[in-house]
């Protein structure tokens, strides 16, 4: 395939990735989910990423066009900041995804 179709596509050196994370809030901050909401923003902003999906469910990816390995390390860098904030119980990410063609949990 020609460097042309492969970007158009987002195969090969084009391909972006993303990731699922899934939280479970304590009791208490389930129900003030605005004093997590406003952090994890800045946070996503800080980490030049986007997010889409509810508090609690959402899909991960950088917003420019980054390596496997540099998405993996933000991946990181956000897992650890969430696991840090009082009001995640737990967090959980899934491994990579590609962005565009999966595979997507149903």
């Amino acid at each position: 395939m020609k460097k042309r179709l492969r970007k158009k596509t987002y195969r090969s050196e084009f391909q972006e990735f993303g990731w699922y994370v899934t939280l479970v809030l304590k009791s208490d901050a389930a129900q003030q989910g605005s004093s997590l909401w406003e952090p994890l923003m800045a946070q996503v902003d800080d980490l030049d990423l986007m997010m889409g999906g509810s508090l609690v469910s959402f899909f991960v990816q950088p917003v420019i066009r980054i390596t496997k390995e540099q998405t993996q390390h933000r991946q990181q860098q956000l897992q650890q900041w969430l696991t840090q904030r009082p009001e995640v119980a737990q967090a959980t990410s899934s491994a990579l995804t590609d962005a565009w063609y999966g595979p997507f949990p149903r």
